[in-house]
């Protein structure tokens, strides 16, 4: 609708529930906002204060009161005729309210309402109906995915300072179909901290996900230097235990920025108590300093017993310990003890335990001057006692090395079978010098199903599952013992 001498107009659009008030006048014209109000106001008019008429619309800023007017006038002619105009300069609004007793809406201004109403329902009808279809797929997508109730263990354990730390590997949830493909399963790992001491139930740390079933079966746990858990997966990675820091190749480039190395090539990576690289000559080793991440040259080979591949089980037990250079405390059934230990026959330094299903019981014996390569003879072995454990054997400091020593008092760690059968489970006992146990207990892992020996003077830890229950997946758990006083903590590894 245009004023009376046509020198200028004003034009209110709709669009649901607000809008906007055109004002034009010559060549130039004025945008602002509408919307419905609430209680006895109709309509709220947004025209902007004062600073900012001087700052977008300068040319008109010396009528703003008389364009206020008209577009107030304007608007309660064209659409609310039964209403009056509030104008509030200072702070840029137009109310249109109604009246005190509003006469019946004319007809236009009903029309009016009533278009915008319907289009404002329209719009939510339509919104509803948007929310409720994606709410409908998503349930239908959740009604039909398989989630995986757990996730677990992923290759070997290891000692980090007080806690050992496993992988654990999770199927994301996937939805199923006629021709399901695996290489579209995806997986993510995380790093579960268990105490030693049993003091809580662990920490799980997310380390990657969205991997596929090939880089989530290269990803591994490389070892512990103390303060750092250190491991490949996508990559060399480490975790700071102390702070929860993750560590990368951008850190170790930070850290050592004088040495060429890009810190990608897991074939020079490796791990002996401290993480070490070899450099490209293939000759030069550095190792990694643990607070500072500094690299320091080291020794090709620091570990003279490496083994060509990894250790197992039977890599951690022995049939025995020298008490001293000519005293031996050794687990041997009586026909072990007639074949291979009887007087005139020779000691070796290996002793290594076979895994049989030998009732052995622990013996005594001296033995004479120590020969070439530590080997001495047997000069007598005498049994200590009638009791008898099934294949009973001694846990070593390490893999190929000596028989685990402890201390307060001085004594082993002896590993045995409860009991003969598929329902045999491993119990752990502490041995002293003299051949008495101190203690058992019996960890609750299947003895056929051990698959790890993480060995410490203080706080053991084994690895395996429990016995196979009908029906069931074995569950595999963690078992840290305290070699001074027997104290059992158990983990499930279902993560």
């Amino acid at each position: 609708m245009k004023g009376k001498q046509q020198e200028w107009s004003v034009d209110i659009h709709e669009d649901g529930r607000s809008g906007k008030v055109v004002y034009r006048e010559a060549s130039r014209s004025l945008s602002f906002f509408w919307e419905f109000g609430g209680g006895d106001t109709v309509a709220i008019v947004h025209v902007g204060d004062e600073a900012a008429w001087r700052q977008q619309h300068a040319w008109a800023i010396d009528r703003r009161a008389e364009i206020l007017q008209r577009i107030a006038s304007e608007t309660i002619r064209q659409k609310a005729p039964s209403c009056r105009a509030e104008i509030d300069e200072r702070h840029g609004w137009i109310n249109i309210r109604q009246t005190t007793s509003p006469p019946r809406l004319p007809t236009q201004q009903q029309q009016f309402l009533r278009v915008s109403a319907a289009k404002s329902k329209i719009m939510l009808i339509a919104s509803i109906v948007l929310v409720v279809g994606v709410l409908a797929f998503w349930g239908v997508t959740q009604a039909l995915s398989i989630r995986v109730p757990h996730g677990a263990p992923s290759g070997n354990s290891v000692r980090a300072g007080g806690e050992i730390a496993t992988l654990i590997q999770t199927l994301e949830t996937y939805v199923p179909s006629l021709h399901r493909n695996p290489d579209n399963d995806r997986y993510h790992l995380s790093l579960f901290l268990y105490p030693v001491d049993g003091s809580s139930p662990g920490r799980l740390v997310p380390l990657a996900k969205n991997l596929r079933a090939q880089e989530a079966g290269w990803a591994k746990l490389l070892g512990g230097d103390g303060r750092t858990v250190w491991f490949s997966v996508n990559g060399i990675g480490g975790l700071d235990l102390a702070t929860g820091k993750r560590i990368g190749p951008t850190e170790l480039r930070a850290a050592n920025p004088t040495l060429a190395e890009s810190w990608d090539d897991p074939r020079r990576i490796s791990f002996d108590n401290r993480l070490r690289l070899t450099l490209p000559d293939r000759r030069t080793v550095v190792e990694i300093d643990p607070q500072t991440l500094k690299a320091t040259p080291a020794q090709p080979e620091r570990t003279q017993t490496a083994l060509p591949l990894a250790p197992g089980v039977q890599d951690f037990l022995s049939s025995g310990v020298r008490l001293s250079p000519t005293e031996w405390l050794g687990l041997h059934s009586p026909q072990e003890a007639e074949r291979d230990y009887k007087p005139r026959s020779w000691l070796t330094r290996a002793s290594r335990q076979a895994d049989a299903k030998e009732m052995r019981r622990l013996h005594q014996g001296q033995l004479g001057p120590e020969l070439a390569q530590g080997n001495r003879e047997i000069l007598s072995l005498t049994p200590l006692s009638g009791d008898a454990y099934l294949n009973a054997a001694f846990v070593r400091s390490g893999p190929g090395a000596d028989t685990l020593r402890l201390s307060d008092p001085g004594g082993f760690l002896m590993v045995f079978t409860s009991a003969p059968g598929l329902a045999g489970t491993l119990v752990l006992a502490r041995v002293n010098a003299d051949g008495k146990l101190a203690w058992k207990v019996d960890t609750g892992i299947d003895r056929f199903k051990l698959s790890q020996i993480l060995p410490d003077p203080r706080f053991a830890a084994f690895v395996g599952t429990r016995p196979s229950v009908p029906g069931k997946v074995p569950e595999p758990i963690l078992v840290a013992i305290d070699a001074r006083s027997g104290a059992q903590s158990t983990s499930t590894l279902w993560k």
